[in-house]
Parts: structure tokens; sequence; C-alpha cells
């Protein structure tokens, strides 16, 4: 053998062997390589505090376990995932799925706000959205977000959600979530390069008696604690671009129930259905609202039934109102509420209500009257309580009333004790005879009335026994706000709303 051809056996030999101690190195560092490769391309996405263990690694398939991150101040974690290509030479990672997944979320505030940046590791200009743009095809999440809220017990929603490109940047997703007394199910488009989103939530349901703890922390009223049950369902489309949001839906309610104890309020029954037009504004076309039974303190109310419009959370248009109450019928102009104001400007107009039952709600009133009344009354509720402005009540034309006194000297002032009509009028005011009404006039804050003066009353008629024969006429003024005779029951100052 050749000299030169012993030397190439040992070029061939030494060739040989350093690839072999080569693909050896590449093997042992495969999953540190991997590791470093992932770690990077999750800080890339705006991650940071990232975590995890690669338990296998191959050019078609990586495993981890125990993955964890912070993308800006929010925790995420998952027990496996699994990145699986069809062909090792692609720059794709592939098809990537997530099991076991564990989100915290804070839905009242009594944590630190996820999306600041207050403990963010990661790159500050790094975007949420510069995950979709890693090289993947396909993603699907196994998992919980796991809810919380101040006194009130996590509660774990499942979370299953799968993502896949649909040509060129775009993705297409689908999102189910679940947890008992809610379910919701969310498909959409979204652009990575324009920052684009389309969404529809195509299903949503929401027992509130079971989700009442965590509503109750997001919505404080003031005056206490209150309770809340009903099915709320709807669905909503929308989308995000140029840093706006844009979300429009439908949402029903039914079989809802209010009771807020500190105000003596219950409301049962109750039904409500409104298109919003835009959802993050609170704008709707106007929708209906129906109550079966309404108690406010000492009012009962049957059958009300509202028209009305959200303008903004802070502004809602009334176009129509009717309930039944003291034995007769309410309804109400037009009219506008500011809830955050706790301000609403309305006229009453009244069609046969029972005096009896409306002199119940008075004070101090030394009379009982039998009847029904027809009339008109504009209010103001503001946070001082309730204002009664111009308006009137009287008799209703064909139905028979009567009145009894229980106040001397009311009509026997200025009579003389000798005359004729002394001794009838003494037993009128002292509730010995009932008076038969021809006519009933209540005017509350009537025009040129002199100062102090809130409302007049005029009664007519004649003792209910007829061999009494003793018309009588009375005129009475009210003096002091007429608004202090009301015994409402409501417990303090009637409130619309909180702030």
């Amino acid at each position: 053998m050749s000299a030169t051809a012993l030397t190439s056996r040992r070029w061939t030999r030494w060739v040989l062997a350093a690839c072999v101690v080569v693909a050896a190195g590449v093997v042992l560092a495969r999953r540190p390589l991997t590791g470093a490769a992932i770690a990077t391309s999750l800080r890339m996405a705006g991650a940071g505090d990232v975590t995890f263990d690669v338990t296998r690694s191959s050019p078609w398939a990586v495993e981890l376990a125990n993955l964890g991150f912070r993308l800006r101040a929010q925790r995420f974690d998952a027990k496996r995932v699994t990145l699986a290509r069809a062909h090792w030479w692609s720059p794709s990672l592939g098809t990537v799925r997530v099991e076991g997944a564990r989100v915290p979320v804070t839905l009242d505030g009594s944590d630190t706000n996820p999306w600041q940046w207050a403990t963010y590791a990661g790159d500050p200009d790094a975007r949420p959205a510069a995950a979709l743009a890693l090289p993947v095809e396909e993603v699907s999440v196994d998992g919980v977000l796991v809810v919380h809220a101040a006194g009130q017990a996590e509660q774990d929603v499942r979370v299953q959600f799968a993502a896949q490109q649909a040509g060129g940047a775009r993705w297409t997703g689908r999102v189910q979530a679940t947890a008992p007394g809610f379910a919701a199910q969310l498909e959409g488009e979204f652009d990575p390069g324009k920052g684009a989103l389309q969404f529809r939530a195509t299903e949503a349901e929401l027992d509130l008696a079971r989700w009442q703890g965590f509503i109750s922390q997001m919505v404080v009223l003031p005056g206490g604690k209150w309770e809340l049950a009903g099915k709320l369902r709807g669905h909503a489309t929308g989308g995000y671009g140029d840093g706006k949001l844009t979300l429009a839906g439908d949402v029903e309610l039914s079989e809802g129930r209010f009771v807020f104890p500190q105000r003596n309020v219950t409301a049962d029954g109750v039904t409500a259905k409104f298109r919003f037009r835009d959802l993050e504004r609170f704008v709707s076309e106007p929708g209906e609202v129906r109550v079966a039974a309404l108690t406010a303190g000492e009012i009962k109310a049957t059958n009300l039934e509202l028209q009305l419009a959200f303008d903004t959370v802070e502004h809602v248009t009334v176009s129509r109102a009717t309930l039944e109450a003291f034995g007769g019928r309410l309804a109400a102009e037009p009219f506008q509420v500011f809830p955050r104001q706790n301000e609403l400007e309305a006229v009453l107009l009244v069609d046969g209500l029972g005096v009896e039952q409306l002199l119940a709600l008075a004070q101090d009133v030394p009379a009982q009257a039998t009847g029904r009344v027809d009339g008109r009354l504009p209010l103001r509720i503001d946070s001082a309580g309730i204002r009664l402005g111009t308006g009137w009540l009287q008799l209703k034309r064909g139905v028979y009333a009567e009145v009894q006194f229980n106040a001397n000297g009311l009509l026997t002032r200025g009579v003389a004790p000798g005359s004729a009509q002394y001794a009838v009028m003494k037993k009128i005011e002292a509730g010995l005879l009932r008076l038969k009404l021809a006519e009933l006039r209540l005017d509350v804050r009537p025009p040129n009335a002199p100062p102090g003066r809130s409302a007049t009353i005029h009664l007519a008629g004649e003792p209910v026994d007829p061999e009494v024969k003793a018309p009588v006429t009375l005129d009475l003024n009210v003096n002091g706000p007429l608004e202090s005779l009301l015994n409402l029951g409501l417990n303090g100052r009637l409130n619309l709303g909180g702030k």
C-alpha cells in the first residue's frame, strides 16, 4: 500500500470520528439549545420570568413541562406544551398544543391590574399581539381561568381555544368557556400585522344568582348589599383596530329578581330585552323592561312596563312607563334619567287611584276617605329626595266618594256657636257624620300661591245621613312642604343608581 493511500485512509477515519463527535454533541446539546431557542422566542413575544423544562426534543417534536411566564403583570402557567411539525427543515414551529393551562383573573380590581406595567419583566416595547407573530401554524389551549374577587371563593372557568393560520398572516380561531352557571362561545379572525381583530360571540349565558358575588364586587350600590337573580343571555359582534374597540349585540334577561334590603326595594319577575349599538359606551336602541311586582318601601306596584334606551350608562331615555298601584294605573310622559347623578324629572298621569290608599302614605292626616282620583303630577327625584311640581288630583267622574274627619275646629272655626249650622259642622269635624263628596280636588303648588303654600284642597258635599240637610264646602291650605307629609318607607334618600 502506498504512503498516499495510507494518508488518505487516516484522514477518512479522522473525519468520520469528528462527525460522530459533532453528532453526539448535537444530540447531547439538543435540549439546552431547544430551551434557549424557545425562551428567546417567548421573550421576543413580550414574555418575562420564563421558566420550563424540556422533556423531549427532536427535529420533529418538542415537549415542555411546567411552563410559566408573565406577560406584563399577568401570570400564565401550563402543565404540558407540545410543538410538532411535519418536516424538520420547515422554518415553522408547526402545531402548538397547550394542556393544563392556568391563568388567574381578578374581576374587581382588588389585585394589581394585570395589564399594567408595574411588575413587567419583558421587553417594554413588545406587543402582546406579537405572540401570534411567532412562526407557528396552529395553536390549541385547554385550561382554566381562575376568577378572583375580594371576599369570594375563586371560580374556575374551563377554556378551550383553537386557532390556525388562514392564509398569509391572518388567523382564525374559536374559544369556548364554561363554568357552573356560565357558558360562552367566541369565533374570530385576527391579523397580527395590522393589529385588526373581528369576532362574534355566538352564544353567551350567565346565571346571575350563581355569579352575584362577583357582580356585586364590580357594581357597588350606595346603601349596602343587594341580591340579584335571573338568566342573562346574549350574543355580540365586534372588532378592534387602530386602537378602537367596536362591540354591538343583543342582551336578554329572564326570571329576574332584585332585592336591595337597605332601601326596602324588591323587584320580582323581571324581564328585559335590548339591542346595543355600542356595548362599550352602553348605547342601545329602545328596549323593553317588564316587572311583575315591585315593592319600594310603602309603594307596591304590579305590571310595570318600560320602554327605554340607554344613551350612555349615565343617561337613560324613557319613552313609555306604565304600572298599576294604589288600586289604579299610573303612566308617565317621556322623561330622562341620570343614574349617576341620581336624578330624574317626570310627569305622572294618574288614572283611578284609590284615595284611601293614597292617604295611607300621608302622615297625621286627620281624615279617612274612599273614592278614586285622576290627575297629573310632575315630580323630581334627586339626592335630596322627592319634590312635587305644579299639578293636580281630582275626583274621578262618576265615582262615589266619602270622607270622615277627625279634626276639631276644622269646620266650626269662624262659625257662630249659636248658628243653625254649628251643631252639624261640629259633628262632621268630630267624625260623627260622614260626608258624601260631589267635588274633591288637590292642587299642588298652584300658580300665584303665596310663599310657603305647597297645596290647596277643595271639597264639596253633604252628609251621608239623608236626614241631615247641610251642604258643606271646604277649602284648605297646606303650608310647608307637602312632601314632608309623605311616608314612603324607603329608609333614607331615594337612589336611582350608584356612583
